[in-house]
């Protein structure tokens, strides 16, 4: 009997229109079944890959592109995907030879300039990621994509003025896309254009109010808006870009060393007021990859850590620190905590996130048992209440810290200015503080 190859193309449609309605198993069941039906067509090979991929089943994802890469060689599209899959497992160098080849396979392909420059502005490699974005832009000089990488590049290379025309230009193309009013905003403060950065940055956060690349945080540091929470969704996208360097990042090239600062100062505090060095259970705001419960391994039998960053909280659950782990705002997870269910609230340069201090420390207050201890860092400014500093943080005054601390019900145990991290290699203003219920 002989198979119908139109059975096999309804099949991989089929397939096609459920990968579009999300049903990616029912998708990759049908595309694998048109390739039973006819094993020679590289485009079914090509799609199931692309679907394997976005299942995060790479390894099966590889078979499948090189499958399509074997029946058709010359094809820029499947070397492109193969880059795509290389790209995701950081093989950076095998993705820029592939991507490379797919443009010797086909030089009309601006998509794979365009890719390559992508990747090697990624990797610091601005005046080749310039170059390749040139090269994509000569074949097809209307990618946005392509423009705003090449900003960029030109921003990263101090040509400030060409890259605010190349974000413009993106801008006119597409006039919905977010983050390129974001980019366009920040270059153009850069050349003293105040009132335009403040128009792009409101744009921005026009066509998204969730602003998750932190419009609104660029605004109340210019004044232009008042001071306010940050959106959620942006401290998210912040540390998930984060987390993968966040160690090396904060700690060797920062000199961070708030976990260090607050173990030193709980210690301090457990002696002036003769109370073990020990607690058994510690929850750890904004945890980030765990460097607090590290530094507190020895004095804690169980922790609990909050975070609002998914990465984040992967990075934490991989130390085998915590017994529990939650993704949520600092505030909504000491919610979901009983009263009295801790004895030691940790939060490590996590509340310069958070503008008013009095919700989260209140929570903090309902949640310690009596005489437990909360300790925590913030980034200090001389004035009065709390700012939006140029390190787009919050920074607080030490009379605003004590004020909130004691309405919250604590008592101040500790409130020193300590160096908790560098930046351009000066000291950032801070404070070391613990608090106890009494």
């Amino acid at each position: 009997m002989t198979l119908d190859p139109k059975h096999a193309d309804s099949l991989h449609l089929l397939g096609l229109v459920h990968w579009q309605t999300k049903r990616l198993d029912l998708a990759v069941d049908l595309i694998a079944s048109a390739i039973r039906c006819n094993p020679n067509n590289h485009e079914y090979f090509l799609n199931l890959g692309e679907l394997l991929r976005e299942q995060n089943k790479l390894d099966e994802a590889r078979k499948s592109f090189d499958i399509a890469i074997k029946l058709a060689p010359h094809r820029a599209a499947a070397w492109i995907k193969l880059g795509n899959l290389l790209r995701h497992q950081r093989r950076y160098d095998e993705v820029l030879l592939t991507y490379e080849h797919a443009f010797t396979l086909d030089p009309s392909n601006a998509e794979a300039p365009a890719l390559s420059g992508g990747v090697l502005l990624g990797l610091g490699r601005y005046e080749e990621a310039l170059a390749k974005c040139d090269l994509s832009l000569a074949i097809s000089p209307d990618q946005a994509e392509a423009l705003c990488v090449k900003g960029d590049c030109l921003h990263n290379l101090g040509r400030t003025t060409e890259a605010a025309a190349s974000y413009r230009r993106a801008s006119e193309l597409e006039p919905e896309r977010v983050s390129v009013w974001r980019l366009l905003g920040k270059v153009l403060e850069q050349l003293g254009d105040r009132d335009g950065a403040i128009k792009a940055l409101r744009r921005a956060r026009e066509l998204d109010p969730s602003d998750p690349f932190g419009a609104s945080v660029e605004l109340m540091r210019l004044g232009a808006d008042d001071v306010s929470e940050m959106p959620p969704a942006y401290v998210r996208l912040l540390f998930d870009q984060y987390a993968p360097t966040f160690d090396t990042a904060l700690v060797q090239s920062l000199g961070y060393r708030g976990p260090s600062v607050l173990f030193e100062a709980v210690r301090s505090a457990c002696l002036a007021h003769h109370k073990p060095a020990h607690f058994k259970h510690a929850i750890d705001l904004g945890c980030g990859t765990g460097l607090a419960a590290a530094a507190f391994a020895d004095m804690v039998d169980r922790f609990t850590g909050i975070d609002l960053s998914p990465a984040m909280i992967e990075k934490a659950r991989a130390t085998g620190l915590y017994a529990e782990l939650e993704v949520t705002d600092m505030l909504e997870g000491l919610r979901s905590t009983p009263d009295a269910g801790a004895d030691l609230v940790l939060s490590a340069d996590a509340m310069v996130y958070v503008a008013d201090l009095l919700p989260l420390l209140k929570e903090a207050s309902r949640v310690l048992a009596s005489g437990g201890f909360l300790a925590f860092t913030l980034e200090r400014h001389d004035g009065d209440g709390f700012i939006m500093g140029e390190g787009r943080r919050y920074a607080h005054s030490a009379s605003y810290v004590r004020a909130s601390i004691e309405a919250a019900g604590l008592v101040v145990l500790q409130l020193e200015q300590q160096p908790i991290r560098y930046e351009r290699g000066e000291p950032v203003p801070s404070l070391g503080i613990v608090a106890q219920k009494s």
